[in-house]
């Protein structure tokens, strides 16, 4: 439970922060009406079903029903705790915490780790100053700059076993906490631990937020294996859903810079050198769908550049395929030299680098050029293997213009009848436009932002009309209960604001935040007492008719006591009766949405 103090605070940390401006970072918005509309970030859609209220301080999405205030966004989209989301908030807005919360159990694991994170960095650090001549000879053989090493925090694992857990072990650090922060390694038979990194450059890793999560080792000598080791995934680390550099990067992003994913740390420096400093890499692992998610909500394009070989080329063409399936546009840099941007920075220099990514190209025209060049175009059978090794590259594209522009280019480059063309990529005349599962798709949102449920609207009336809802406690508490509405209810009988309301919804549990969304969404007419009459006893009639056959499986099953029957037969003539004497009601003559 919140203390007063510190509820009155995250409340107006919230009304202090614009929920627009907010989303307005990850997310383009468009006003209609009252609200902001855009695409949603927590699901791939292409018609806007995502609306932010700027009046409530909300968002809801009326395609995967996620919602809530800008605390839930953030928690939501950048993994925030509630509590790393209001101080997030809070320093933007300025206004200070008005007392430290005693941290839970949790928190304090979380903060030991943390901490193990932060000395085993002033380690790296010290051991860097102290054997600076392998340290500074290293970087300097890879021409990276004294900025650059300072930028990203490099450091040195010294040629021990036991340098790193013995200047731990000082600190007040545990064998158990070095083990799980992954910094150590336990000896065979539980026989002690030792460090994980010996005699390399320390590369540090910082999640999103910039805070301190792992580190990676590059080799210094060239027989020295594995090249690179990274940290283990940790309760703190998790390689599938870190970039590296991405703490650097989402400044860039946010400012309109596509995504230049790239393979190695070194590779990331070279390019945050030449002035692109939206690179990143995935650590040690292909490119993830967390990676492609995370990666598509700030932009809708994102380029790649990777090492020249035929692992690049198999890694590029997998994250190719996995960011087309976020809906991602991909585009493809080609270096005229070196194999990758580390070694192409050394040899041509920082412009040379930039100027090259301004020269990249949609990946699947690079493609087809590339089978092009490769491919005797005078045989119809090399045409028709060429385009059946395209289909995977042209499926996996997400935009419609984007594929028919492809397939034109296609018909054009091997001289081939479009519509025959088209055949064989599984494609009718005229299906360029939107298909039906798509179109029932976004009219199946249309309908939900339009007409919605009985639950949601009746909960919209009581919020607009409190007087109702002596009303429903009378006629349906079971619905009440159901729906974990009593906290609610209170609310709207006292009299308490919309905003009251509204502070309440972080706290909400999943399905009842849910329904008070999208009734506080909801604006369309309210109908007058006759359709809340209306409403309630439509609820009324699916409460009876499921309850009646519910009845009769029991019926079939074999029961037949007396109470069974008469029970059956009641709900059979409440039923009967009320079909008779609904044939004009306002909600089923279909008034809401388009009445006043």
């Amino acid at each position: 439970m919140l203390d007063s103090t510190y509820e009155a605070w995250v409340n107006a940390v919230r009304d202090a922060a614009d929920i627009v401006d907010v989303i307005g970072r990850y997310v383009s918005l468009k006003q209609k009406g009252k609200n902001f509309w855009g695409l949603c970030p927590f699901h791939q859609e292409k018609t806007p079903s995502f609306s932010v209220d700027p009046q409530q301080q909300l968002f809801y999405c009326f395609g995967c029903h996620t919602g809530g205030t800008v605390y839930t966004f953030l928690m939501e989209h950048d993994g925030l705790s509630f509590n790393e989301a209001v101080d997030m908030l809070a320093t933007e807005v300025g206004i200070p915490r008005p007392q430290k919360s005693e941290n839970t159990e949790v928190t304090r694991h979380f903060s030991r780790l943390q901490a193990v994170m932060e000395w085993t960095q002033e380690f790296f650090q010290i051991s860097a100053n102290q054997y600076a001549e392998i340290f500074l000879g290293y970087l300097a053989s890879r021409q990276v700059s004294e900025a650059a090493r300072k930028r990203f925090e490099l450091g040195y694992a010294p040629k021990s076993w036991n340098a790193l857990t013995q200047f731990l072990s000082k600190h007040g650090i545990t064998d158990a906490e070095m083990l799980e922060a992954g910094v150590a390694v336990s000896r065979q038979e539980n026989q002690g631990i030792y460090d994980r990194w010996r005699h390399r450059i320390m590369f540090p890793i910082w999640n999103h937020r910039g805070q301190l999560i792992a580190f990676g080792g590059r080799s210094i000598e060239p027989d020295q294996e594995p090249k690179y080791l990274n940290s283990p995934d940790t309760p703190l680390f998790h390689k599938s859903t870190v970039l590296y550099g991405e703490h650097l990067a989402r400044k860039f992003w946010r400012q309109g810079r596509r995504p230049l994913l790239v393979e190695g740390y070194f590779d990331v420096i070279a390019c945050h050198e030449a002035g692109l400093g939206q690179a990143v890499a995935s650590l040690g692992t292909a490119l993830s769908k967390e990676h492609a998610r995370a990666l598509a909500r700030y932009s809708k394009e994102v380029d790649l550049l990777y090492d020249r070989d035929q692992a690049g080329q198999e890694a590029m063409r997998r994250a190719f395929m996995i960011l087309s399936e976020e809906g991602v546009q991909v585009n493809r840099v080609t270096l005229n030299s070196g194999k990758d941007p580390d070694e192409f920075l050394r040899e041509k220099g920082l412009s040379a680098l930039a100027e090259s990514v301004e020269r990249r190209i949609p990946y699947f025209e690079a493609i087809l050029e590339e089978r092009l060049a490769n491919s005797p175009r005078q045989s119809a059978r090399a045409k028709a293997e060429l385009v059946e090794g395209l289909k995977p590259f042209w499926n996996a594209l997400s935009n419609p213009i984007e594929k028919a522009g492809y397939l034109e280019l296609m018909a054009r480059k091997l001289q081939v009848d479009q519509s025959i063309l088209a055949q064989s990529f599984g494609l009718k005349q005229g299906n360029g436009h939107i298909s039906p599962k798509n179109r029932h798709n976004m009219e199946r949102i249309v309908s939900k932002v339009k007409r919605p449920s009985y639950d949601v609207y009746l909960l919209a009336l009581l919020v607009r009309h409190p007087e109702y809802v002596g009303k429903v406690r009378e006629t349906l508490p079971e619905w009440i209960l159901e729906h974990d509405l009593t906290p609610v209810l209170d609310n709207l009988e006292q009299g308490k604001s919309l905003a009251e309301l509204t502070s309440q919804i972080d706290r909400m549990e999943t399905q009842v935040r849910r329904l008070v969304l999208e009734a506080l969404a909801y604006d369309g007419p309210d109908g007058g007492p006759r359709v809340f009459e209306d409403v309630m006893q439509a609820i009324v009639r699916q409460r009876d008719n499921t309850r009646w056959k519910s009845l009769i499986a029991r019926l079939k099953q074999g029961e037949d006591s007396p109470e069974l029957i008469r029970e059956i037969q009641a709900l059979q003539s409440r039923l009967a009766q009320d079909q008779m004497t609904r044939t004009s009601a306002p909600w089923d003559a279909v008034r809401i949405g388009k009445e006043g």
